[in-house]
């Protein structure tokens, strides 16, 4: 009895962590702890669009994880299993855990490269997991795998900094792809300020427009990277960070990982035939008034 039993609790344990293994999911489950809430309210505390919620709702609940509750028009979710909450917050504590005593690690290597004078390893880099990702505007770029990704914005985050729990944040390369290389940068945030997610924090003139970064996540800035230039950032963006922040608690949640980040991109409009031709050929009319506007003096 037991070892058939077993598999099969063993096949519902796998199936469980594939339903949770994305950071919408998670969110959803982190805003339903407090009680029950309908899509409309869920939509702004996980901050994606109701489609998207809608479909996650869908998948939460089709696994046993959700109830729904209908009053009129609306309909209500709460937590099927008070105790998911329980795991879910054991889970988190192992990982920022596990961040913290990565940035002490980050911090400890780079003081002591810098007592010896020395650079990045380069074996170390090599060392490195990549995902992959092919055919994005014409070209293949590997995805580094220590590190959180900002689908939408092309921001990576990777834990890192003087203090635990601080985050580097900069730029991807299929981010810088898409501008066709940045051309001036000016970053805006002061040393504690604190920034809103979706907030403005730098402006670069790029080779086909102008671009606005806006802040992935929010919490307070610990440091701004005012030496990098953005022939610095065109060159080696998963090298040099832009902003050094203390986030909120529970950042990780609307990011993903360099695999789903790779996936959405190859399956997106820039991954195609007509994208890489695009991507070889000049900019806009309107792109280029509006650059030379900025360039007059």
């Amino acid at each position: 009895m037991t070892s058939r039993i077993e598999p099969e609790i063993l096949e519902l344990h796998a199936r469980l962590c594939r339903t949770l293994a994305h950071p919408v999911r998670l969110a959803i489950l982190n805003a339903l702890r407090e009680g029950e809430h309908g899509v409309g309210e869920l939509t702004e505390l996980v901050q994606v669009p109701q489609p998207t919620v809608s479909q996650h709702l869908a998948v939460l609940r089709n696994q046993g994880l959700l109830r729904k509750r209908r009053n009129g028009n609306e309909v209500f979710y709460r937590i099927a299993y008070p105790k998911m909450i329980q795991a879910c917050d054991l889970l988190r504590e192992v990982l920022f855990e596990h961040l913290r005593e990565q940035g002490r690690l980050v911090v400890a290597e780079g003081e002591r490269g810098a007592e010896a004078g020395e650079e990045l390893d380069e074996s170390r880099k090599e060392d490195v997991d990549m995902a992959q990702l092919e055919g994005f505007l014409g070209r293949d770029f590997l995805i580094p795998e220590d590190r959180y990704y900002d689908a939408g914005e092309h921001f990576w985050l990777k834990s890192g900094g003087e203090e635990p729990g601080e985050v580097l944040i900069g730029v991807t390369s299929p981010g810088v792809a898409l501008t066709g290389g940045l051309v001036e940068l000016e970053m805006f945030p002061e040393e504690g300020d604190h920034v809103e997610a979706g907030q403005e924090v730098a402006f670069s003139t790029t080779k086909k427009n102008i671009k606005y970064f806006v802040a992935p996540v929010a919490g307070q800035v610990a440091a701004v990277n005012r030496e990098v230039t953005a022939e610095d950032v065109n060159e080696e963006p998963y090298d040099l960070w832009l902003l050094r922040i203390q986030p909120q608690a529970g950042w990780e949640a609307f990011l993903v990982g360099a695999g789903e980040y790779a996936a959405l991109l190859a399956r997106s409009e820039h991954a195609t035939e007509a994208a890489a031709k695009a991507a070889g050929g000049k900019g806009s009319p309107t792109c280029k008034s509006l650059y030379s506007g900025i360039k007059e003096p």
